[in-house]
Parts: C-alpha cells; sequence; structure tokens
C-alpha cells in the first residue's frame, strides 16, 4: 500500500515539477539565488569558485555540472534533492508509524516556502536534502554515517553549525564518541583543501561571511519569524503544526528519540534565527526563506498534527472532516490568500524582465564593450558575461563619491534603480559626467546606461 502510495506521489511531483520548470520562467525571485547559479555555472574555469564561502563549496561542487545547462539545470538540481528530501521525510514518517505517512512528502513539497524555492538557484533544498537523510540514518542508528553526512552541510548553508551543535548534544547523552568525533570530518577536509588556496587552515572559519557580532541589514522583533510562520507553510497546514508541536512537547517523554531530535532541530533553528534578527548579528536580513532548510522537519511536526486530528474525530464525523482538512489543504496553495504560494515568484519579476530589455538592447545594437560596469547578478546572466572575469566585468561602486573602478574608454556602465543604489550607494546623478546610452523602465524598476568616452 505505501509503496503504491510512493508511487503515485513520485509521478505527481515530477509531473507537476516539469511542467514548472518550463511554463515558469522565474529564478525563485531573489538576487541570491542567481548568485549561486553564477558561481556554479563559472567555477569550471575559475576553480577557486568551489571553495568560496559565501557561495558554499559543497553546493557549488554538486551544482556545478546541472548549472552547465543554464537555469534550468540548476532547477532540476533542486527538484532532485527535494525529491529525495521527500522520500526521506515519508521513510521517517513511516517508521514513526503515522497511518497518513505519504502526507509527510506531501505537506513538504507544497508549503509555499519550500515549492518556490525548490524551483530556485539557492541552496536551501541541498541543505533540507542532507538534513533529513542525517535524521533518517539517525533514526536507524546509523550514527557514524549520520555524523558523516550532517559534518558537511556548514559548507551548504551556515546553519550547518547549528545542526552540528544539536548532533553533537544527542551524540554525548547516547555516549556514542565515535559519532561526535567524525562530527568534524567536514569541517577537517575543506580546512586541508582551502588551505593550499587561502594558505589558512582555519579559513572555514575565518571565511564565513557572516560571521559578524553586527548587521548593516537592521534588525526588528523576537517574535519577527513566529509571525511569519503562516506565509512559510499556509494557514491550514500551520493549524496542524501547532498542533503537532503541542502533541509531541506534552507527550515528550514517550516520543522515540528520533521525533525527539526533529523537535530540537526546529526549535534550535528557529530560536537562532529569531535572536540572530532580534539582536542585529550575523547580518541577519529576516529573511523566511532560510526555513527552507529545514521544512522536511515542519511537514512531520504538521503530519503528528494531523494525525493527532484524525485521531481525536469520533467515527461518524471522521470521514468527512478528514475530507474538508485535506482539500482546504491541497486548495489553499493556489487561492490569493498572501500566505499562499506567490506564483508570481516562479515567474521573471518587473526587474528581471528590464535586465532582459537591456541585454537584448546591447547585444543588438552596442554589439561589443571593452567591460561590463554593473551591479546586478541577472545582467550576468542575460548578458552571458563572466562576472568573476575582471577583463569583461567589474561591480559599479563607490567610495566617498567617487566611483570605481577605474573607467576606461568603451566601458558600459549598467545602473540601476536596486542593486546599485541599495548594495553599492551608487546614485544616477554620480554618473551625470558620463556619456547617457538609453534608460529602460518596467514598473518600478529603472537601468540606465552609460558609455565612457
Amino acid at each position: 500500500m505505501k509503496k503504491n502510495q510512493w508511487k503515485l506521489f513520485t509521478i505527481g511531483y515530477w509531473v507537476i515539477s516539469i511542467f514548472i520548470v518550463f511554463y515558469f520562467n522565474g529564478t525563485g525571485n531573489e538576487a541570491d539565488s542567481i548568485n549561486h547559479f553564477l558561481y556554479a555555472h563559472y567555477a569550471p574555469p575559475h576553480p577557486e569558485l568551489y571553495l568560496n564561502h559565501w557561495a558554499k563549496p559543497l553546493f557549488t561542487l554538486l551544482a556545478s555540472p546541472f548549472a552547465q545547462f543554464g537555469f534550468i539545470g540548476i532547477k532540476l538540481f533542486n527538484i532532485l534533492c527535494a525529491y529525495r528530501a521527500s522520500y526521506f521525510t515519508f521513510k521517517i514518517v513511516s517508521k514513526l508509524r503515522i497511518k497518513q505517512s505519504i502526507l509527510g512528502p506531501v505537506f513538504y513539497f507544497i508549503f509555499p516556502i519550500s515549492f518556490v524555492t525548490t524551483f530556485s538557484g539557492l541552496t536551501e533544498p541541498l541543505c533540507a536534502f542532507i538534513l533529513i537523510a542525517s535524521i533518517y540514518l539517525f533514526q536507524h542508528k546509523k550514527y557514524l554515517t549520520c555524523a558523516f553526512l550532517i559534518s558537511v552541510t556548514p559548507f551548504v548553508r551556515s546553519e550547518g553549525l547549528i545542526f552540528l551543535a544539536v548532533l553533537a548534544f544527542f551524540f554525548i547523552y547516547l555516549k556514542n564518541w565515535k559519532a561526535f568525533a567524525l562530527l568534524s570530518f567536514g569541517h577537517i577536509v575543506y580546512s586541508l583543501i582551502g588551505y593550499f588556496h587561502y594558505q589558512d587552515i582555519l579559513w572555514v572559519f575565518t571565511k564565513i561571511p557572516y560571521a559578524h557580532l553586527s548587521s548593516h541589514y537592521g534588525g526588528g522583533s523576537l517574535f519577527h519569524f513566529a509571525e511569519k510562520l503562516n506565509y512559510l507553510m499556509g494557514i491550514p497546514l500551520l493549524v496542524f503544526f501547532i498542533l503537532g508541536t503541542v502533541r509531541i512537547l506534552v507527550g515528550w517523554k514517550r516520543m522515540r528519540i528520533a521525533t525527539r531530535l526533529i523537535m530540537i532541530l526546529f526549535l534550535s533553528f528557529f530560536i537562532a534565527h529569531s535572536l540572530f534578527w532580534y539582536l542585529e548579528i550575523f547580518n541577519s536580513m529576516g529573511l523566511k526563506r532560510v526555513f527552507a532548510a529545514i521544512t522536511p522537519l515542519m511537514a512531520i511536526v504538521a503530519l503528528f498534527g494531523f494525525d493527532l486530528f484524525h485521531k481525536i474525530l469520533v467515527d461518524p464525523m471522521r470521514k468527512g472532516l478528514m475530507a474538508i482538512s485535506l482539500l482546504l489543504i491541497f486548495v489553499f496553495p493556489f487561492t490569493s490568500n498572501p500566505t499562499a504560494v506567490n506564483w508570481n515568484d516562479l515567474n521573471l519579476n518587473d526587474a528581471q524582465v528590464n535586465a532582459k530589455s537591456v541585454a537584448n538592447y546591447l547585444q543588438k545594437e552596442e554589439k561589443i564593450s571593452n567591460r561590463f560596469i554593473y551591479t546586478d547578478p541577472f545582467l550576468s546572466y542575460t548578458l552571458k558575461v563572466d562576472p568573476f572575469d575582471g577583463q569583461k566585468h567589474q561591480i559599479l561602486a563607490q567610495h566617498e563619491g567617487v566611483i570605481s573602478p577605474t573607467l576606461k574608454s568603451g566601458d558600459l556602465i549598467i545602473w540601476d534603480n536596486w542593486h546599485s543604489v541599495v548594495d553599492y550607494g551608487v546614485t544616477s546623478e554620480m554618473l551625470s559626467n558620463l556619456g547617457f546610452v538609453k534608460e529602460f523602465r518596467q514598473g518600478k524598476s529603472t537601468y540606465k546606461i552609460y558609455r565612457k568616452k
């Protein structure tokens, strides 16, 4: 029965995924999504990118072969990661003997935050896959393999350090010192590999881009992420998630150790990010999408709530209420509710459409440029310019009102009203002494092209 359920899920998953890949042309609506693609795509001619801590070395290594086929390639990579995360979610809840175990991967897939990031170039789906596979190994008492696998998560997402801390606690509790020691495997291997490039054996710590007790993004309420939970999973599944959380915490002593691990991992992640945002540390931006790294855990907790709801219903009402609940869960992502899936995120936004217009114009009218100077990473994709080749591209920036890099005759400068201004403080007025070429507008997005004479 469960095998047939998984086969049906697999068919549905791939039909939906392939349709979205070819019908929707978006990138996940995040600049980071584009940047991760660019690192993975251009890593072969620039091997040092395989050790870039922001890009995440393991993600870049695994995604790079797929990224050679364009952005669709990296989407397919993340679809594979999400599919495998779904599989291990299903295997974990099956062993927990929850009757509706197939709903575990279904919940994970239709969480709005999971759904959108699956069709992006972001690192969260790979992190979710490795994390839930590690929990599966832990559940089956394959502690050494679990420790080996979880040890590499910091090289997919920085939150992997949180996962390491939680697993270290559990291995100490179990007095499994071999597994505890093996948690250092990822750092030891990458420290040795990266030493020959950075000449720093501790580069795995010193090069972490978020290791600052400050944040230029500011901060906010301690309850920021608590208030955003409905945007992560949608209202119907949030209700079951809360019910599942209460069920696990109230029955803590009766819960299996794997269930406790799942709950503690979620709480640790949730509390850590809430504090990072509230205390304005580690360059936290308060982004909801970071939780896509742990949505398999959240799906399992929601399934605990759904299972409890099923058990407390009396027989005459059970089938009807269960059917209504499932209908609400499956229909909700397609509604216009702001906490449902934002289908616009699966298409190019106004700025990206505008960037494509810029690229089309330049390829037809300007044709040749000594260098491109711009800040928007999506332009590297549309112009097919290697952003890591300093002879072809430089970032448009300024220091104390002075534009950098030093411009050369023939340089094409592309200013935009978001990345140029917000990320690098370059206003269009600072470029008024350059030769103006053309302006492009799309919605709230503006691009201006200049040429250095």
